[in-house]
Parts: structure tokens; sequence; C-alpha cells
């Protein structure tokens, strides 16, 4: 199957977003990457990964003064990672990371984690990060031919 690029934009498919929001409850929890403010890579597992818009992601962080936060300050690029390894479903995402201090996108972000992400800062307390993606490459899963239904889209 020929793969579908969208050059100038992103708009994050439906069936994407459905796997991204429901990451942690079907058992396969977002991986981000970022660089700490010692300039080493760091790979952590973020339940609360959602969709925001069609070109953003979002993630509760629990700590707002945590080491993610303080790294994000520094160099906001970050790169996220779902993988079903039962569908072999793939798709990595690239973009800036901000922390947005609005209280609708505070509260917003706070609501649609997953319950066992909102039950570990039930005094919301954390920081509601909002990642402008920049790239989105992936594919629904693998068959005979190769990738069923490859996504590749870059922001122009």
């Amino acid at each position: 199957m020929a793969e579908a690029a969208q050059a100038g934009g992103i708009a994050i498919p439906a069936a994407v977003k459905h796997m991204v929001d429901h990451a942690l409850v079907e058992r396969h929890p977002m991986l981000v990457s970022y660089v700490d403010v010692d300039d080493r890579p760091v790979l952590t597992f973020r339940g609360s990964t959602q969709v925001f818009a069609d070109d953003k992601l979002a993630i509760w962080v629990r700590h707002a003064d945590g080491a993610f936060i303080r790294a994000i300050g520094r160099n906001p690029n970050v790169a996220l990672m779902y993988r079903n390894e039962d569908t072999k479903a793939t798709y990595q995402f690239r973009g800036r990371a901000a922390v947005s201090a609005a209280d609708a996108d505070r509260r917003r972000v706070f609501d649609s984690a997953p319950e066992a992400e909102r039950n570990h800062d039930p005094e919301r307390r954390g920081a509601a990060l909002v990642i402008t993606l920049d790239s989105l490459q992936g594919y629904a899963g693998l068959g005979p031919g190769g990738p069923i239904d490859p996504v590749k889209m870059t922001r122009g």
C-alpha cells in the first residue's frame, strides 16, 4: 500500500487519536524522550498522554517542578512512541513541548487523563504539558505486503 504523506500540516487521524487516548488503559503506554539539563537523553513512560488538538498532544506531569519540566524549559524538543505489539501499530511523534498555565488547559488535561493517573495527583499539583507536533509517522500494523495504512505528516 502506498504511503499517505501530508506535508504542510499535521492532522492526527481518528484511529491514531483513539490509540493515543486509550494507550494506558489498553496496556500500551506512550514512551516519551527528552534531553535533561545535563544534555543526556531520557526515556520515560507517560500514562497521561492524550490528544489535545489535531496537531497537539498533552501530558499531565505530576511534578510541576520536576526534572522533566525543568528540561523542557531548556530544550522543548520531545519525541513520543506508541507501539501495540499485538497489532504491530507503531507511531512516532516529534514536537515541541511547553507548559500551559491556562486554567482551562490544566483542567482539561488533568480531567482527560486516565483515572489511574489522576489518582496519583488528587490535589492537581502537576503541570499541563502541551506538545505541538512537527511530525507524525507510522503505520496501523504489518501485513504480508508490509506496513498497513502508513502515515507520514510534517509541519510545513
